[in-house]
């Protein structure tokens, strides 16, 4: 039996070596993969003008009243656009077009996102509470985790 209790560990490896699989081929993509800014300025002169969009990217770096830097996966993107929203450590989202002559993104739109902090503090007293809770539901007998029954 496929799924039965005797293929159990063997099931719960090849489930493991899936996701690890998975992971580190996006991790692969993440990384290498030419895409949005490393390609663009790669080519300046075929990309320019072309949009980029950055979602929930951090600024790191704010310049002057025109200028700033936001980073992610690449550090320090240049952006031009109105600074006097933001703050270093603000998330935000842009889309900008790329200019090759200064090499530099041009911000279209720009969202702050001012409640990423209590979004990410939701995520975090959610998997808290979980930790809390599983205890009460589940048991650990004969090898094998059960839910408790007994009320």
């Amino acid at each position: 039996m496929v799924w039965g209790d005797v293929s159990r560990l063997r099931n719960g490896l090849v489930a493991t070596a899936l996701l690890a699989a998975l992971g580190g081929w996006y991790a692969h993509l993440a990384m290498q993969k030419e895409v949005g800014w490393r390609e663009y300025t790669s080519d300046p002169a075929r990309y320019d003008g072309h949009p980029l969009t950055f979602p929930l990217w951090v600024v790191t770096r704010v310049v002057d009243a025109q200028h700033y830097e936001i980073s992610k996966v690449v550090k320090d993107v240049p952006i031009e656009g109105d600074t006097t929203q933001l703050s270093v450590g603000d998330t935000v989202s842009v889309v900008a077009d790329y200019s090759a002559a200064r090499n530099i993104g041009v911000a279209r739109i720009v969202e702050v996102h001012h409640l990423r902090p209590w979004k990410e503090g939701l995520g975090v007293a959610g998997v808290l509470t979980w930790l809390l809770v599983v205890p009460f539901l589940f048991r650990w007998r004969a090898g094998r985790v059960e839910e408790r029954l007994d009320g």
